[in-house]
């Protein structure tokens, strides 16, 4: 039987608080050997709580699909918003930062869709650490260019720009059948 990517993501998320023990490769391993996948176990070189698991073929980001895996290592994306108001009395700005940080030292997550070139959803379990739900999260796995918007209200300009940052490791990973 051939790996399922729609039955991995629908298990994933028919489940609600925290599923098995509660540990992020619960929710992923359960989901993908469920559909017919291959259990990272074997696939795994030393299987153990302090790996990095191995969820099948390696695949880069850009080639991302729903249904693969996402392992970090140390991993934290932080996104920028600056905002600069220019208006006949003057220019302010203002500077807001959003950080999400996985795998320390390691996390699974599983993609349920790919938004844009390095942005996806996932969902996955234990965030916080040994307390956190099965929940959905976007995430950047590689810095989106900055974006800039520009509008204008009267004689007032508002320039909005959103920059990225991404450190540590991602691996990307395309089930393979049982």
């Amino acid at each position: 039987m051939p790996y399922a990517a729609a039955t991995a993501i629908a298990f994933a998320q028919r489940q609600a608080g925290r599923y098995g023990d509660g540990e992020c490769w619960t929710l992923v391993e359960a989901a993908i050997v469920g559909a017919g996948g291959k259990s990272s176990i074997p696939q795994t070189p030393h299987f153990g709580p302090n790996v990095s698991y191995v969820w099948g073929t390696a695949i880069n980001v850009a080639a991302l699909q729903a249904g693969d895996v996402v392992q970090y290592q140390n991993f934290a994306w932080t996104q920028t918003t600056r905002i600069d108001v220019t208006s006949p009395d003057g220019t302010s700005f203002s500077e807001n930062f959003r950080t999400e940080g996985r795998g320390l030292p390691h996390h699974s997550g599983l993609v349920i869709r790919v938004i844009s070139p390095g942005m996806v959803e996932l969902i996955e379990q234990n965030i916080p650490p040994r307390s956190g739900p099965v929940q959905t999260i976007q995430l950047a796995l590689s810095s989106p260019a900055t974006t800039t918007e520009t509008t204008r209200s009267g004689t007032t300009v508002t320039v909005t720009t959103i920059s990225h940052s991404v450190s540590g490791a991602v691996r990307c990973y395309r089930p393979v059948a049982a």
